[in-house]
This record gives structure tokens, sequence and C-alpha cells, in this order.
């Protein structure tokens, strides 16, 4: 008789437990600044290089989030905002608790984006956030990871008179998006940017916080 008063005991307990958790789990998707994937998509297997001369791979997003940004070093205005408003992103993120989102930058101009440039210029705006970069070889390992994220850049040669050929000069035109990365190394959400009224692209730390935290919630 006690025995199977405390079966019962147990399965009332375990049904009040699921009951919470369905009521507080959103029934419909959040509306993000952007598009949050009903069902997120697999990466293909690529190959890259982080600013301390590590591989990375899609094994390597696998275990935590991951918000990846992209840009070159050198950019003057959209990338240096973006990474600062990222940093504020990630401070305010910790200071609530929580400490499992890392932030990634992947550099569009590796031949300039070197491991040593990256490992200079990413962690000045956050000491956790990771650059990444790759180089030159045949088979293009870096390639399935630009096209499993739908990255967009082009290398654009620079012209002019005062342009010496030989220099191989370009300009580096790029997309403005951040790709949310789940735990289980998958596409989740994509962030577009807001406009402001001076016609610039740009990421509000209070929006990205709230939209990263309504995709957890939602997904539970």
């Amino acid at each position: 008789m006690k025995m199977l008063t405390g079966f019962l005991i147990a399965n009332a307990v375990i049904a009040v437990v699921i009951t919470i958790i369905l009521l507080n789990k959103p029934n419909t998707p959040p509306q993000i600044q952007g598009v949050l994937l009903p069902q997120a998509r697999q990466l293909p297997e690529f190959q890259l290089l982080d600013h301390n001369n590590q591989d990375v791979s899609q094994e390597s997003l696998k275990g935590q989030w991951h918000l990846i940004s992209y840009g070159f070093t050198t950019c003057p205005d959209i990338c240096p905002t973006t990474l600062s408003q990222l940093a504020t992103v990630n401070q305010h993120l910790k200071g609530l608790g929580h400490t499992d989102l890392r932030v990634l930058f992947y550099t569009v101009d590796h031949r300039r984006d070197t491991v040593m440039q990256m490992a200079s210029y990413v962690p000045f705006f956050d000491a956790d956030f990771v650059g990444l970069t790759h180089i030159d070889n045949s088979d293009n390992l870096h390639l399935p990871f630009e096209q499993g994220l739908g990255i967009v850049a082009q290398l654009v040669p620079s012209t002019g008179t005062d342009v010496d050929p030989a220099a191989n000069e370009y300009q580096v035109n790029h997309g403005v998006t951040l790709f949310l990365i789940n735990p289980r190394g998958q596409l989740q959400a994509i962030f577009r940017p807001e406009i402001n009224r001076s016609g610039d692209h740009t990421f509000s730390p209070d929006t990205v916080i709230r939209d990263y935290l309504a995709i957890r919630n939602y997904l539970g």
C-alpha cells in the first residue's frame, strides 16, 4: 500500500512539473529582428583557423551557443561598430548569468587578416571574442562555412589612375547579419540589423539580447 501511495505521489509530482514547463514555454515562435529557423540548419564540414592558430571545425561549434559576425579588420565603420555592440551584449548577458554564448568574428579578407592580425584586432573588443580566418589551399575548406551560413562578400579590385596594378589593391563589400548557432552546431537564427535615421546598419544590444533570450526560452 505504501509503495502504491509513493508511486502515485511521484507520478503526481512529475505531472505538475511537466504542466509547469508546458505552461511557461511559449506556444508560438517569438518575433525577432531577423529570422528564426523552424528547423535548425545543419552546417557542412569546414576547416578554419582561430586567432590562436587553432583549427576550428563544425564539431568545434557544438556544446554551447555561438553568435557569428563577419567582415574584415580594416573596415572603417560597420565591423568595429558591430563588435562594440556585441561586446555590450556579452557583458550584459554575463550580468544576467548567461555565460554560454560565444561571439565569433569571421573575416572575409583572409589575405590581409592573418592569424596574427586577427589576434591583435578581435580581443580588443572583448577578451572572450574569437577571430576566425583561413589560409589559401586547393580544397577551399572555408567555403562550406560561408555557404552554409549564407555569408555575402565580394572583393572588388580598385580602379583609378593612381592605383598600382602590381599592388593587388581591392575593396571589400559584405553583408551585415549575425548568425546564431545552437549547441548542436546548427544555424538556428539570423539577426538582421536595424537602419537608423542616418541610414546606417546597426545592431541594438537591447534588441539582440531580447531576441536571443526569447529564442532560448522558446526552445526550452
